[in-house]
């Protein structure tokens, strides 16, 4: 056995472990490249290594399988807590959107109030400015009705004037304007419409809230809307009687408050608990 194959044995497990350095290795492989012995020697020794560190490896992987777990685990739970965040903003948006849409809501409902009470108002009036007319002088003043009517020409169709001694039972239309169907208007003292003192026949309007009416002792007044008007009347009639409630215009305001305060607890939690073992793999 040449001395160089001494040398090369001496060196072949730092050659395998590959620890040598480049000349150690070159010389290496130019003498195993000539010398059998030494190469069968060099597979033997690779087989034997390979089955020496195939058990360290699979202990490796052992070891290693339970932290994977706990990586995959805390992977999962790392992209719930971003689901959860991204949850939460897209909920506070919506949120937010649907809490100004319930104030513009609310601002109009307000302003349909408003509405309602000057519509309230004008119906007192216009029966404030008529009886006033019929109780400052014996006769009927046609004249000052008309001025009446043209005050308010733009709501009113026509406006009659009636003698209570030839209307049945009045009672209910002492109490105040009142919302009454049309007493003929063949029985009507006079009738006023937008060109003054009416002797045709009319056809009243059918409408119920489309006639107002109110009485004292001695007179009945009576007047219809226009039919362009007959909107605004219902409108101001279902604000009056059947008003939203706040929680039916704040309902999915609430409702999404809800729903992102419930994301926000869970995330906040969720959060908590992640924390630690994050700090653990940092």
């Amino acid at each position: 056995m040449k001395n160089e194959c001494y040398i090369v044995r001496d060196l072949l497990p730092s050659y395998i472990d590959q620890l040598c350095s480049e000349e150690s290795s070159r010389f290496i492989e130019q003498h195993i490249a000539t010398c059998e012995q030494c190469a069968e020697l060099l597979n033997q020794m690779r087989v034997e290594f390979d089955i020496q560190e195939q058990p360290e490896i699979n202990a490796r992987i052992d070891q290693i399988k339970p932290f994977q777990k706990i990586a995959h685990f805390f992977s999962a739970q790392k992209n719930f807590t971003k689901f959860l965040s991204i949850s939460f903003w897209v909920a506070l948006i919506v949120t937010v959107g649907f809490f100004i849409y319930s104030l513009n809501v609310l601002s109009e409902l307000n302003d349909e109030r408003e509405e309602t009470q000057e519509i309230e108002q004008q119906k007192r009036d216009i029966m404030k400015d008529t009886f006033s007319v019929l109780s400052a002088q014996a006769n009927i003043d046609e004249l000052a009705l008309q001025a009446v009517f043209q005050e308010y020409s733009g709501q009113l169709e026509h406006l009659a004037v009636f003698h209570t001694e030839n209307i049945d039972d009045v009672t209910y239309l002492q109490e105040g304007p009142k919302n009454f169907y049309p007493i003929d208007y063949s029985q009507a003292e006079l009738v006023i419409g937008e060109n003054g003192k009416i002797t045709e026949s009319i056809i009243p309007n059918d409408y119920d809230l489309g006639t107002v009416a109110m009485a004292n002792d001695q007179w009945i007044v009576q007047y219809e809307y226009q039919e362009s008007y007959l909107q605004t009347i219902e409108n101001a009639h279902q604000i009056k009687y059947y008003p939203p409630s706040i929680w039916t215009v704040f309902q999915l305001s609430i409702v999404f408050f809800i729903i992102t305060a419930f994301i926000l607890g869970v995330w906040l939690i969720q959060k908590r608990i992640t924390k630690p073992v994050e700090n653990i793999l940092d």
